[in-house]
C-alpha cells in the first residue's frame, strides 16, 4: 500500500545502517565496472490471453508508473535509515503497480467481472471462474457490490486528489502477480543500475575488497528508473529492479559459487516474511515514514542482501576473485557491476 501524507513533513539526509561507505565506495581506488544492456519488450499489437490494457484513458497508451511491483513499503519506528529486522513497524513488498493519474480521472476495469467494494478507497473485481482478481486502490468508488462491470466501459471510481495515482494489484489463483507482465502496451529501454557493493564483517565493519577475510555479508545498492517520466512530486524518484543476482568467479573466470538470485519480482510477489532476507538493513521507500515523521521528497534506498546467510571466505582459496552483481527489469534491460576482490585469510 502507499504511505499517506498524515505525518509531519521533514526532509533530512539519510543515515544508512551500513554507513557512508555505501555511497562513496571504497577508499583504496579499486576499479569498478558498470555495464548496461538495453532491450525493449511487450511491443506486440495483439493482446495475449492474459494481457490487458491500462485502467485509465487512453487505454491503448502506456502511462507513467511511479511505484514498481516489489518496491519496499516501510513504516518504521526507527530513525531514518536505521530500520532492520526486529524493529517495530510495517515492512512489506509493494503488491502492484502505482499508475500516475490526475485527480478525478475515471478508472476502468482491465478485465470484466463482478464488483466487491472493500471500502471507500478500494474496489475489487472478481473474474468469473475465480481464477483472477484485480484490486484498484486510492479511488472513490462509483459502483456497488455485486455489479457486473465491463472492461474499458464501466467507471469503477475516480482517482482521489491526495493519491494522484491508482494502485493496480493482480491476483492469479492464490499468487499476487506483477501486472507489468500483462499491461499492454508496455516498453522499457532503460537498464537498472547497481550503484555500489559493500562487504562487511559480523561487527558491521566495512572491509577493503583487497583484504577480505573471515565470515562476511555482502550488500548491494541497486535501483531503476520508471519507463516513462512521472509527473509532479514523484518525478525523478527511483524504483526497484525486477531481478537481482550475483556471481563470484576466480581469476580466470571460473565460477566458484553457483549463481545466486537474491530476488525475482518479474512474476510473483515473495511472502512478506521474506522481506528482511531480500532487503538489507537501511532499506526504505520513496517518501518514507520513520519515527512518526513523513520525509517529504526523500528518495528511497534499496539495499539488497546478496548473502542471505553470511559467507565464510575461509572455505575458498586465498587469491583474486571477481564479484559481479546484475540488476534487470521486467523487459530484460540489465546493469552489471563488477569489482575485483582478494581473499586473504592468512
Amino acid at each position: 500500500m502507499c504511505t499517506r501524507d498524515r505525518h509531519r513533513p521533514e526532509q533530512n539526509a539519510a543515515t544508512p545502517r551500513y554507513g557512508a561507505e555505501l555511497s562513496r565506495g571504497t577508499a583504496d581506488g579499486n576499479r569498478r565496472f558498470l555495464t548496461a544492456a538495453k532491450v525493449s519488450c511487450f511491443t506486440r499489437p495483439r493482446l495475449g490471453a492474459f494481457d490487458y490494457r491500462w485502467p485509465v484513458r487512453p487505454f491503448g497508451v502506456q502511462h507513467p508508473v511511479r511505484g514498481n511491483f516489489g518496491d519496499p513499503r516501510t513504516i518504521s519506528a526507527a530513525g531514518l535509515g536505521a530500520d532492520d529486522a526486529g524493529d517495530r513497524g510495517v515492512y512489506s513488498f509493494h503488491s502492484g503497480v502505482d499508475i500516475s493519474a490526475s485527480p478525478g480521472s475515471p478508472v476502468y476495469p482491465v478485465v470484466s467481472g463482478f464488483v466487491q467494494v472493500r471500502n471507500t478507497d478500494e474496489v475489487i473485481v472478481h473474474v468469473p471462474g475465480g481464477l483472477r482478481t484485480f484490486q484498484y486502490w486510492h479511488i472513490r468508488p462509483r459502483v456497488r457490490d455485486g455489479e457486473w462491470v465491463i472492461v474499458d466501459r464501466t467507471v469503477l471510481g475516480v482517482v482521489k486528489a491526495i493519491a494522484r495515482h491508482v494502485h493496480l494489484t493482480e491476483i492469479d489463483g492464490d499468487k499476487v502477480t506483477n501486472p507489468a507482465q500483462h499491461l499492454r502496451p508496455y516498453q522499457d529501454t532503460t537498464p537498472p543500475t547497481v550503484q555500489v557493493v559493500t562487504i562487511v564483517n559480523p561487527a558491521g565493519r566495512t572491509l577493503n575488497p583487497n583484504a577480505v577475510a573471515g565470515v562476511v555479508s555482502i550488500v548491494a545498492e541497486a535501483s531503476d528508473v520508471p519507463p516513462l517520466p512521472v509527473p509532479g512530486n514523484w518525478n525523478g524518484f527511483p524504483v526497484t529492479p525486477a531481478r537481482v543476482s550475483w556471481t563470484l568467479s576466480d581469476a580466470v573466470g571460473r565460477s566458484v559459487l553457483p549463481a545466486r538470485v537474491v530476488v525475482d519480482f518479474r512474476r510473483f510477489e515473495p511472502r512478506t516474511r521474506r522481506f528482511w532476507s531480500v532487503y538489507a538493513a537501511g532499506t526504505y521507500q520513496n517518501f518514507p515514514v520513520f519515527d512518526d515523521h513523513f520525509y517529504w521528497r526523500q528518495a528511497g534506498r534499496y539495499l539488497f542482501k546478496l548473502t542471505r546467510r553470511p559467507l565464510d571466505t575461509g572455505r575458498l582459496p586465498n587469491g583474486g576473485y571477481s564479484l559481479r552483481v546484475t540488476a534487470s527489469d521486467i523487459c530484460g534491460n540489465r546493469g552489471t557491476f563488477s569489482e575485483p576482490l582478494r581473499i586473504a585469510n592468512d
